[in-house]
C-alpha cells in the first residue's frame, strides 16, 4: 500500500490495479472513498483498461482470433509496478505480460500519476503503444455516501453541474443500451434515487459541463469531479443491495454488448499506432 500525504489529507493506494483505496481529511476525520464492503461491491475507485463497460459473453475478437476480456478490462485486477514516489505524488506501470497477452494481443504501458493536492487529488493516465491497438480508458471511484453522517440516504444527495445541460441518458439493460431522451431538460441539478439508480448505470454523452459537484442537503460536505479530458460520464452503484456510495465516472467511452465483436470495428475504441501514445487526465476536490 503506498500513502500520500500532506497537511490536510492522506491518500492510501493499492498496487493491485493502482487502486486508491483511502482518501482521509485529517481535520474532519472525514473518509471520502467508499470502505470496499464485500457484502455489496468490493471495489473502490478501479482504473478501467483495456475496456469499458460489459462484454457479450466475456469475449471480443482482434483479427479474427477470439479472446476472453472481462467486463471493464483486466487493469483493475492485476498488480501494477511503482516507478516513483514523493511525499503527494506517485507513479504506477503496467505492461503487456504473459498473463495480459492472453486477452490483448497487444504490446502496450500504461502508467498513472496520482498527485496529492491541499483539496483532493489528480489523475494523470498515459497509454503508449508498442503496437497498432485499440482501447478505451475509464475512471471509476466511488465516494462513500456517509461523508454527512452515516446511513445518510442516496435521496439526500444531488448531482449539480456547472451548466445547464439537456442530454439524454443511455442505460444498458440486459447488456444493451436503452435510451431515456430528455433525461436532462435545461436543468443544473439531477436529484439522486434509489428508483433510479436500480435501473442501472447512467451513462451521459456530450454534457457541456467539465465539471459535476455531489451534494448534499444533509450537511455541508461534498465531492467535485472535473472530468477534464474525458467525454463521458457514468453514475452507478450497486443494485438491488443498497451500498452506502455513489460511482462518478470519467471515462472515454462505455460500450454495451451490442457494440461490434471484433475490438478494430468497436465505433466506441481509441486507435494507437506504434510509438504513438493518448494521456486523460481528470481531477476529484473534496469539501
Amino acid at each position: 500500500m503506498i500513502t500520500l500525504q500532506n497537511e490536510k489529507l492522506t491518500m492510501k493506494v493499492a498496487l493491485l490495479g493502482a487502486e486508491p483505496q483511502s482518501l482521509y481529511a485529517k481535520e474532519s476525520g472525514i473518509e471520502y472513498i467508499w470502505n470496499g464492503d464485500k457484502n455489496f461491491w468490493p471495489r473502490r475507485a478501479p482504473v478501467l483498461f483495456p475496456m469499458t463497460g460489459p462484454m457479450k459473453e466475456g469475449k471480443m475478437s482482434v483479427s479474427g482470433t477470439v479472446y476472453d476480456m472481462p467486463n471493464n478490462g483486466f487493469a483493475r485486477d492485476l498488480v501494477f509496478t511503482l516507478v516513483s514516489q514523493t511525499s503527494t505524488q506517485a507513479t504506477f506501470e503496467l505492461q503487456e505480460s504473459e498473463k495480459t497477452l492472453k486477452y490483448y494481443p497487444f504490446g502496450f504501458c500504461l502508467s498513472i500519476t496520482y498527485t496529492l493536492l491541499d483539496d483532493g487529488f489528480k489523475a494523470e493516465a498515459e497509454i503508449r503503444a508498442k503496437d497498432d491497438l485499440f482501447f478505451t480508458f475509464g475512471l471509476h471511484p466511488a465516494f462513500s455516501l456517509d461523508i454527512n453522517g452515516v446511513g445518510t440516504a442516496l435521496e439526500a444527495y444531488s448531482i449539480e453541474f456547472d451548466k445547464e445541460e439537456t442530454v439524454e441518458m443511455k442505460r444498458p439493460v440486459n447488456g444493451v443500451f436503452t435510451t431515456v431522451k430528455h433525461f436532462l431538460n435545461n436543468e443544473k441539478t439531477l436529484n439522486l434515487s434509489r428508483e433510479q439508480t436500480d435501473k442501472g448505470p447512467m451513462i451521459l454523452n456530450g454534457l457541456k459541463s467539465k465539471g459535476v459537484t455531489l451534494r448534499s442537503a444533509n450537511g455541508k460536505h461534498g465531492v467535485r469531479v472535473d472530468r477534464g479530458n474525458f467525454e463521458t460520464l457514468v453514475l452507478w452503484t450497486i443494485a438491488p443491495m443498497h451500498g452506502q456510495y455513489l460511482c462518478i465516472e470519467p471515462m472515454h467511452s462505455f460500450g454495451d454488448t451490442a457494440r461490434a465483436f471484433a475490438l478494430e470495428q468497436m465505433d466506441e475504441v481509441l486507435a494507437l499506432k506504434t510509438g504513438e501514445s493518448k494521456r486523460f487526465f481528470s481531477s476529484f476536490f473534496v469539501f
